[in-house]
């Protein structure tokens, strides 16, 4: 029921900014406004999504809204200082309204996502049970992260995706800034995450697989081993750049593209 409603709100607002476009006989126009629709449809069902996340994850481990209410104020601040920043920068600041609210529309959809995440690396610092309890609550924690993580960054696409092809003028470079800024919201929630669940991994590790009493090669050798099998089920060693750019699938791009821009000489000469 949440998903439906969720959905079919955000869809119906979504379209209420399609049909008052100004720029409705424009070549991109068609192709902006399916973009936008699948941007507020996606922001509706990952706001739903999140928020089943959220019970699964207080399911797993007792957590409070209040307890990420902090994280999550400073998130928005960053994401507020953003905007200011954006609007101070821009010309003509109301021109692209149309563009704010689907924007704003999308961090509303993606608000349980991020408390999810939050909580997931409260959650880390506080593994309760035996070996055995805390290792399968780390792998689902894991797991929890890594499909919130491929939910908000779809919206990031999404929404990246949508500002690329406005029929309405926009700076240079606008893609890009736009592009860049979504993926350090995301970031910005995933990393603290992600950096709680490797140390909880990590101190797990070092509880049950010491090296340091180690006596003899054969039992170094042996542990080692043994750790090496846990910390790769545990995804100790996993790269946080390879997480981020697959999770968000437009992050690659964008870094092509900034790269493109800010280094025409070197792309040039290779």
């Amino acid at each position: 029921m949440l998903r439906t409603v969720a959905v079919v709100t955000a869809l119906a607002l979504g379209l209420a900014i399609v049909l008052t476009s100004a720029h409705r006989t424009a070549p991109r126009w068609e192709m902006w406004a399916a973009l936008a629709l699948a941007l507020t449809a996606a922001s509706g069902a990952v706001l739903a999504y999140g928020a089943q996340r959220w019970r699964e994850l207080t399911a797993l481990r007792p957590a409070r809204v209040r307890e990420v209410l902090r994280p999550l104020g400073a998130l928005l601040l960053v994401a507020l200082l953003l905007v200011v920043l954006a609007l101070a920068l821009s010309p003509d600041p109301l021109a692209g309204w149309r563009g704010w609210a689907l924007s704003a529309i999308a961090c509303l959809g993606a608000l349980p996502a991020a408390a999810t995440m939050s909580g997931i690396r409260r959650s880390a610092g506080a593994l309760e049970g035996g070996p055995g309890t805390r290792v399968a609550t780390l792998i689902s924690f894991r797991r929890l992260l890594r499909q919130l993580l491929g939910a908000v960054g779809l919206l990031v696409a999404l929404a990246t995706l949508a500002l690329g092809a406005s029929p309405a003028p926009s700076p240079q470079g606008a893609v890009l800034i736009f592009g860049g800024n979504g993926s350090l919201l995301v970031a910005l929630a995933y990393v603290p995450a992600r950096a709680a669940l490797r140390e909880a991994a990590t101190r797990l590790c070092d509880g049950l697989l010491p090296l340091g009493d180690a006596d003899d090669a054969a039992t170094v050798v042996a542990r080692a081993e043994e750790r090496a099998k846990l910390e790769q089920i545990l995804e100790v060693d996993h790269n946080l750049m390879t997480d981020l750019q697959t999770g968000l699938v437009i992050l690659g791009p964008l870094l092509s593209s900034a790269a493109a821009a800010l280094l025409p000489g070197a792309t040039g000469s290779s």
